[in-house]
């Protein structure tokens, strides 16, 4: 998908359309719009013939492409699970599987990297749909998500959560108590950081709905923006598109609490429950 991408941002910056560039590696556009889309890759030389069409002299930037190309061929354990994956959930896997930074700002939900399996098993059963995975696949899945927490190239995380999430008893008191303290249990700033904004902030920049910002190292140190739908997602990453987010996020930092002022807030709920 990165490297999809990227050619893209080449071939437009070239002013070359997607039949020209496909004339030029004796391709068809359908390919072209493939590989722009992440749907496949290309070959060595299919890759270098691009680059050179587009013009593309930076050697750092055709080095990493290169190595993109290379890694693109590597399956992730997410591929291997297809069968009970939707689409729109392999995409979101692969973003955090090769960011280096995350930004997520949440207003209903505590995120799936950060779940309890008990609270995972209630959120999943409380969103039925036709193309779900059976529960118990479901929750797997999403826990096998959360090792990327504890690789040793794990990314920079940082999360900021409305009160609200809070409050929510997902699953009962006893499943929230424990949702709450995972997540003082795993808040390790700046490596993974957890802010809360709470109700008194009154209205904030997050208003407009939850997203996720992917950042990702060279070649081309691209951010991404996914927002997520029932039945549909979004990816932006234009810059003019990207920087209001980019605006949201700082904001978001700034009216949220500390981190250690977060886990106080976390905490103190979880012992109201443990009394509800």
């Amino acid at each position: 998908m990165r490297l999809g991408m990227e050619l893209r941002r080449l071939r437009e910056h070239a002013g070359k359309s997607q039949l020209e560039a496909a004339e030029a590696m004796d391709a068809s556009d359908t390919k072209i719009s493939r590989v722009e889309s992440g749907k496949t890759g290309l070959s060595r030389l299919e890759l270098t013939a691009l680059l050179d069409f587009y013009d593309a002299q930076d050697q750092v930037l055709r080095e990493g492409l290169g190595e993109l190309n290379r890694n693109s061929r590597k399956r992730g354990w997410w591929q291997q699970r297809k069968d009970v994956l939707t689409p729109k959930l392999m995409e979101l896997i692969e973003l955090e599987s090769t960011a280096s930074h995350i930004f997520e700002y949440e207003a209903t939900v505590i995120p799936g990297l950060f779940q309890t399996e008990a609270y995972a098993r209630a959120i999943i059963s409380g969103f039925p749909g036709p193309h779900n995975p059976p529960v118990d696949q479901a929750v797997q899945i999403r826990l096998e998500r959360q090792k990327i927490l504890d690789e040793p190239n794990a990314p920079r995380i940082i999360c900021v959560l409305d009160e609200a999430t809070l409050h929510r008893e997902v699953g009962g008191p006893s499943v929230m108590a424990e949702q709450l303290r995972k997540l003082v249990s795993i808040a390790k700033p700046p490596h993974l950081s957890i802010q809360v904004i709470p109700y008194t902030a009154g209205a904030h920049a997050g208003m407009g709905g939850p997203f996720l910002r992917f950042v990702y190292p060279a070649p081309g140190h691209m951010d991404i923006v996914f927002l997520e739908q029932k039945t549909s997602r979004l990816f932006i990453e234009e810059e003019a598109d990207l920087e209001p987010y980019r605006i949201a996020e700082e904001h978001l930092r700034t009216q949220a609490l500390s981190s250690a002022d977060s886990m106080k807030l976390i905490s103190a709920i979880a012992a109201e429950l443990d009394h509800a």
